[in-house]
C-alpha cells in the first residue's frame, strides 16, 4: 500500500488533506476512529468493508463520515482512490441535513450527488496526468461544492479544533464558556453540526491520536501518556470499547492507518 499526501492549497480550512492510495496487492487495514469527514473517488481496483460477518463491496465514490469505533477495509491489487479529508463540520456546506446520517457510515456518493457530476468529476481525475494533479482536481471540485453549499457555524468550528489539538484536556463546561454558550447549548449546536457529542468527538480523537503515535520501540505506557490518557489501564478499556480488542492485539499484528 503506497499513500501519497499532498499539499491543500484552498483557504477557509474544510478541506484538511489530500493524498492517492495506491495498492500493488491486496490488503486488509483495521482503521481505528476517524476525526475528519472524507470523500473517496476509486479510479482503479475495488474495496470491501467487513460487516456482519461478510465482505460488503464499497462505492467507487463514498463519503465517510466520523468513525468513534473501528473498521476493516479490504482493498484489492491495482486499486486507485483518490482522497480528500474534511473538517467534521464540513456536513453542512455539502448539503447534509443531519449531520448524525454520517456518523459511522460509508455513504455512497451517488445517493447525494447527482451522477453526471460524479462521473464527470472521475474522468478529470483519470485524465490528470499524475496524481499530485488528481488530488489538486479533486480539491478544486470540493472547494467549489463547500462554497456554494451553507457556511459552518463558526464556534462549532471552533469547538472542533479545540477538541482535537486538546482531547483529553479541555473540559466541556469550560469550552463552552469559552465560546460564550451554555454547556447545553454547545452540546446541540455540536451535535447537529458534526453528528455526535463534544465528549464523543474527543474520546474518538483521542483514540485517533494514540493510533498514530503508535511504532515501532513504543510502549503502550507512552503511547496512552502522549493521548492523555491517565494511564495505560485507560487506555486499554478505551480500544476494547471501540474496537473490541486491547491494543496489545490490535496495533502489533494488523496493518493500520
Amino acid at each position: 500500500m503506497q499513500l501519497s499526501p499532498f499539499p491543500v492549497a484552498t483557504t477557509g480550512g474544510l478541506i484538511e488533506g489530500l493524498a492517492v492510495l495506491r495498492n500493488a496487492a491486496r490488503s486488509t487495514r483495521t482503521l481505528v476512529a476517524e476525526s475528519r469527514l472524507s470523500v473517496g473517488i476509486r479510479l482503479a481496483g475495488a474495496a470491501s468493508l467487513w460487516r456482519d460477518g461478510a465482505w460488503v463491496p464499497l462505492p467507487d465514490q463514498t463519503l465517510t463520515g466520523l468513525h468513534c469505533g473501528s473498521r476493516i477495509v479490504r482493498t484489492e491489487a491495482g486499486s486507485l482512490l483518490v482522497l480528500a479529508h474534511l473538517h467534521p463540520a464540513a456536513a453542512v456546506a455539502l448539503g447534509i441535513v443531519e449531520a448524525a446520517r454520517l456518523v459511522e457510515q460509508t455513504l455512497d456518493l451517488a445517493r447525494l450527488w447527482p451522477v453526471a457530476e460524479i462521473e464527470a468529476l472521475r474522468e478529470r481525475l483519470r485524465a490528470a496526468p499524475d496524481d499530485g494533479a488528481r488530488a489538486a482536481a479533486l480539491e478544486r471540485h470540493l472547494a467549489e461544492r463547500l462554497a456554494q453549499g451553507a457556511a459552518p457555524e463558526p464556534a462549532i468550528v471552533a469547538a472542533v479544533d479545540r477538541l482535537r489539538a486538546e482531547p483529553a484536556e479541555l473540559r466541556i463546561a469550560d469550552l463552552a464558556r469559552e465560546l460564550g454558550l451554555s454547556t447545553d447549548t454547545l452540546g446541540r449546536r455540536f451535535a447537529a453540526g458534526v453528528g455526535v457529542s463534544p465528549k464523543r468527538f474527543a474520546r474518538a480523537a483521542r483514540l485517533r491520536s494514540a493510533v498514530l503515535s503508535y511504532g515501532a520501540g513504543t510502549t503502550l505506557t507512552e503511547v496512552a501518556m502522549l493521548a492523555g490518557y491517565y494511564d495505560q489501564s485507560h487506555f486499554v478499556r478505551e480500544m476494547r470499547a471501540a474496537t473490541g480488542l486491547a491494543p496489545q492485539g490490535l496495533l502489533p499484528g494488523l496493518a493500520y492507518c
